[in-house]
C-alpha cells in the first residue's frame, strides 16, 4: 500500500456526490490531512475492530467490505466501486470498524479524517443532509438485502439483485456488472454454482442475455420483478 498526493485527484472529488455540494473553502477544509492510498488487488484496506479515524472514497478500483466468521466464512456487506463511500458510519460515530475491507482490484482510495468530515457537515447543511440521506439509503438497502437473503429463494434473490440495476419504469435495460460473480454470489448468500444455474435459467426463459464479459441485457424486467416478488 503506497500513499500519493491528494491534489491530482481534487478534480475527481469535486465532481463526486455529495462532495460536489461543498464550496471551495469547504472542500479545502475537508481535504486537509487527507491522503490517497494505492492498494493492490487482494490487499487488506482495514481490519474489523480497527479504530475509525477515517472514512474512504473509492476514486478508482473496487473494495469489498465483509464480515468474516471465526471459521473463515465470509458475508459481503458492500462492494464499493468508483465514487462509492465506505466506513462513514464508524467514522461519524467514532466507533471501531465492523467490517474487513479488501481491495478486489488495484484501487485508489481517498482517506478523509473523521474530524474533517464532521466539520464539513457542520459547515454545510446541504452536505450534511446528503450524507444523512446516503446513510439512510445504505441502511435501508442492507436491511432489504438481509430480508431477501433470509426469506427469498435463490431465484428471488438473483431476480431482485438484477431488477434493482434498472430504473423502476424500465422494461428493457442493458447493464454492466461492476463486480464478478463470486462477489455477487457472496452478497446474495449463494454459492457461485447456484448463481450460475439461476442466471442460465433466466437466459433460457428469455429474461436476460449476456453480452461480453460482464454485460447483461435485461430483456423482460416485468418477469424479473415477478420472480423477485415470488
Amino acid at each position: 500500500m503506497t500513499a500519493e498526493p491528494v491534489l491530482p485527484y481534487f478534480s475527481t472529488l469535486v465532481r463526486t456526490p455529495p462532495f460536489d455540494l461543498l464550496d471551495n473553502d469547504g472542500m479545502q477544509q475537508l481535504i486537509e490531512g487527507c491522503r490517497v492510498l494505492h492498494c493492490t488487488r487482494g490487499e487488506i484496506v482495514a481490519h474489523c475492530h480497527d479504530a475509525a479515524d477515517f472514512m474512504w472514497v473509492v476514486l478508482g478500483g473496487e473494495v469489498k467490505c465483509s464480515l468474516i466468521s471465526a471459521s473463515g466464512s465470509e458475508k459481503i456487506i458492500q462492494v464499493a466501486g468508483p465514487s462509492a463511500l465506505f466506513g462513514e458510519e464508524a467514522a461519524l460515530l467514532g466507533r471501531p470498524q465492523l467490517c474487513t475491507a479488501q481491495a478486489t482490484r488495484d484501487s485508489n482510495l481517498l482517506l478523509i479524517r473523521s474530524t474533517s468530515l464532521r466539520a464539513a457537515m457542520a459547515r454545510s447543511a446541504s452536505f450534511a443532509n446528503a450524507m444523512t440521506l446516503r446513510l439512510s439509503s445504505s441502511i435501508y438497502e442492507l436491511i432489504e438485502n438481509l430480508q431477501i437473503c433470509l426469506q427469498g429463494t435463490s431465484t428471488q434473490r438473483v431476480a431482485h439483485y438484477l431488477s434493482r440495476l434498472a430504473p423502476p419504469s424500465a422494461e428493457h435495460f442493458e447493464v454492466h456488472l461492476d463486480t464478478d460473480k463470486q462477489n455477487i454470489a457472496a452478497q446474495l448468500n449463494l454459492t457461485p454454482e447456484t448463481l450460475s444455474r439461476v442466471l442460465s435459467r433466466f437466459v433460457r426463459d428469455g429474461m436476460i442475455r449476456p453480452i461480453g464479459r460482464r454485460g447483461l441485457v435485461l430483456d423482460n424486467l416485468s418477469m424479473l420483478r415477478s420472480c423477485a416478488a415470488g
